[in-house]
């Protein structure tokens, strides 16, 4: 056996499954997700006739619409086997950042800079942790704190409302075609990202980086360039769903998003995505998020309390994560 033989064994391993042949590997998760999913819509329309009107759809939907766009980054990110726990200061800052520039009375120019500072913010992460080896929970923790205290200083922690400025208002309470800006660009952006995952050639080199790093640089994957456009994915992806919010809520508000990078990662893993690296999906991501965002409009419209609504979320993510965390032991 020769030696380039030896090493297409070795890299083989670390390649993600064929797009076409995908379908038929469903995982427990995955039947669990979905299981999870349908019953939670059967049980709401039972308990509240209203569940599956048009009008608590786009409640449903608008709730869940910044965490996924939020998470869809955050899944790119874990599939690479790192973290990124700065996305809550991402977004206020490239908000607080954007907001700045309201006087220009251009909303061009203020989503532009919003966006452009989530980019940088990213790519700040992606440097520090792949150029220069230091661990991802580290780096994202220190950006995270740095993002919230800049906002508040530039901001002198006061909020900032985009008055006058239509067209970024329009992008969190504006419709096309009858569906809500931030809904559409939850499903377009997701489908954006399962092309990015599936069919493209970044996909493979992404799940080859997080399941197995030697095998990657073996097969010519450039490894570094990987990890760097994930994380500046997960920056523009934050600007952009903080950037939704703040268009909804009509004013920016540096104190925002607490807990935001929590509530995020939890959708991820919920979604599949394995810490570990080398596992997740943006299907799964949008199911978990999804099911949260069902849950807590149940629990709302049962007038549970916000502590108990916590507990039951949490539940729930353990009852959907824990097979197929079972499932990855039993293969092992």
């Amino acid at each position: 056996m020769t030696m380039k033989t030896l090493e297409t064994k070795m890299i083989e391993p670390a390649l993600p499954a064929r797009p076409a042949d995908a379908w038929r590997h469903l995982s427990i998760s995955t039947v669990s997700r979905a299981a999870v999913l349908v019953a939670l819509v059967l049980i709401g329309q039972a308990i509240a006739p209203s569940f599956l009107s048009l009008a608590n759809i786009h409640v449903i939907l608008l709730a869940v619409a910044a965490i996924g766009i939020m998470a869809y980054g955050m899944t790119l990110v874990v599939i690479t086997g790192e973290i990124d726990l700065s996305i809550a200061g991402a977004a206020i800052l490239s908000c607080v950042v954007g907001g700045l520039l309201i006087p220009t009375g251009s909303a061009a120019v203020v989503i532009g800079t919003t966006l452009l500072t989530g980019v940088v913010v990213g790519l700040t992460n992606g440097v520090l942790v792949a150029a220069l080896g230091i661990p991802s929970l580290i780096v994202t923790l220190g950006t995270l704190g740095i993002g919230r205290a800049l906002a508040n200083i530039v901001s002198g922690g006061q909020a900032l409302y985009p008055e006058g400025l239509d067209a970024y208002l329009w992008l969190g309470r504006g419709q096309f075609a009858g569906v809500p800006v931030p809904v559409l660009l939850l499903v377009v952006l997701g489908a954006g990202a399962v092309a990015l995952t599936r069919y493209s050639t970044f996909g493979p080199a992404l799940y080859a980086t997080g399941g197995n790093v030697r095998a990657a640089e073996l097969s010519g994957i450039n490894v570094l360039a990987v990890r760097i456009t994930v994380f500046a994915i997960s920056g523009v992806c934050a600007a952009l769903a903080g950037m939704l919010e703040s268009a909804r809520l009509s004013y920016i508000n540096p104190a925002g998003f607490e807990g935001m990078e929590l509530s995020v990662l939890a959708v991820t893993v919920l979604g599949g995505a394995a810490l570990s690296g080398g596992v997740g999906s943006i299907g799964g991501t949008l199911t978990a998020a999804l099911i949260i965002g069902i849950v807590n409009n149940l629990l709302n419209q049962l007038g549970v309390s916000i502590y108990l609504q916590q507990v039951v979320t949490a539940a729930v993510i353990l009852a959907v994560v824990l097979p197929g965390i079972r499932q990855r032991e039993i293969a092992k």
